[in-house]
């Protein structure tokens, strides 16, 4: 988001510094003007381990299509959220809409301590079903009621049916998805929790979105190319998406790390050839991480999610597939930082360009909008 910036810059001018015979020095006369200078928002996501780090504007490096942009300044995110949670009936089957309502539901003051929430439903066209609040049990009862009725509907619905339809069907909700955004001029930090399938691709539709370079002009439009676009344009907007694809059943055994007292065990074990040996003590270290989970590990590369994935990545969201993954987002959306970019002089033209946000003193990349306008 640009914001405009006005300072109130005084001058004084002294004349008659040089004294002569009985005269007085001058008063100082002082002009002011307003200078307007334009900054840029960016909402940015450290590496974990700079999450208690104290950084300053010039630890940040911004480059815009690979040139660089003077930080002007770089804080943790402080203003409350805007949330929205948007369900989209015709990208999200019955079965998908049910889990991913249910899962909400349970993290509703989750949703309500980051700030404001929205709950909107396009079936296919995008209506209100809860205006902005920070009443955890009205968005837990909102969302427990659309998930009834998507419960419903997936009793009913033969099985195997749902996800995204192909190409325009696609891209006609995305764009109303997009409609919906671009009236809204929220401050702060936005965070959009969509409610959608993904979908059977071909392979290069598949590889197409993987790469997430747009197609040339001219080709044929298609489910990946409509993904694509639409998370070109959420990232240029401001909005960190999570699409919200969850599961029935769990995700699997987490497989823990080892830990040093692992390691010494393993060391100090008796070998085959003797009878005894000390007891081995195990440690109770569980898994400090949701990727220590097979299913949620797998979500970065199946396939079907892929426009998901192209939705998530570049706009430095992640996809959920599992309800253990949201503790540790509702915990890192507070910890992001936001840094303001200086504005180039010459007027906006309205392309979109790539951004990317690092830290080179800290050997880090931060996670950013891949894209702005």
């Amino acid at each position: 988001m640009r914001a405009l910036r006005s300072f109130i810059l005084s001058r004084a001018l002294v004349a008659g510094l040089v004294l002569t015979a009985g005269a007085g020095a001058q008063s100082p006369k002082t002009f002011s003007g307003q200078v307007d200078i334009r900054e840029r928002e960016i909402l940015v996501s450290l590496p974990s381990n700079l999450a208690k780090a104290r950084l300053h504007p010039h630890d940040f490096q911004v480059l815009v299509d690979g040139q660089p942009r003077e930080v002007a300044r770089a804080e943790r995110v402080s203003a409350p959220w805007t949330v929205l949670v948007y369900v989209d009936r015709v990208l999200a089957s019955p079965a998908t809409a049910f889990s991913s309502e249910v899962t909400l539901a349970d993290h509703a003051r989750d949703l309500t301590r980051l700030g404001t929430v929205e709950i909107a439903v396009a079936g296919p066209d995008p209506r209100t079903s809860l205006p902005p609040t920070r009443d955890s049990r009205l968005v837990e009862l909102t969302l427990a009621n659309l998930s009834a009725t998507a419960r419903k509907e997936r009793d009913r619905a033969p099985a195997g049916q749902g996800g995204p339809p192909a190409g325009p069907g696609s891209r006609q909700q995305l764009d109303k998805l997009l409609a919906n955004l671009a009236s809204r001029h929220p401050a702060g930090p936005r965070v959009l929790f969509l409610v959608a399938d993904g979908a059977d691709l071909a392979p290069a539709e598949v590889a197409l979105l993987e790469g997430g370079t747009p197609p040339p002009p001219g080709s044929p439009e298609g489910t990946a190319t409509a993904f694509l676009d639409a998370g070109r344009r959420l990232a240029a907007q401001g909005w960190v998406v999570i699409p919200m694809a969850v599961k029935p059943g769990d995700p699997g055994t987490p497989i823990a790390p080892r830990s040093d007292l692992d390691r010494v065990n393993e060391s100090a074990s008796p070998s085959q050839h003797t009878n005894s040996g000390p007891p081995t003590l195990r440690s109770q270290h569980l898994a400090s991480t949701s990727l220590a989970y097979p299913g949620v590990v797998a979500l970065s590369t199946e396939p079907r999610l892929a426009p998901l994935r192209a939705l998530a990545e570049g706009t430095a969201g992640v996809v959920i597939g599992y309800d253990v993954q949201l503790p540790a987002l509702f915990a890192e959306l507070p910890r992001r930082w936001t840094i303001w970019v200086a504005e180039p002089a010459a007027p906006a033209d309205d392309r979109l360009h790539t951004l990317s946000v690092q830290l080179p003193g800290r050997n880090a990349e931060a996670r950013a909008p891949r894209w702005l306008r």
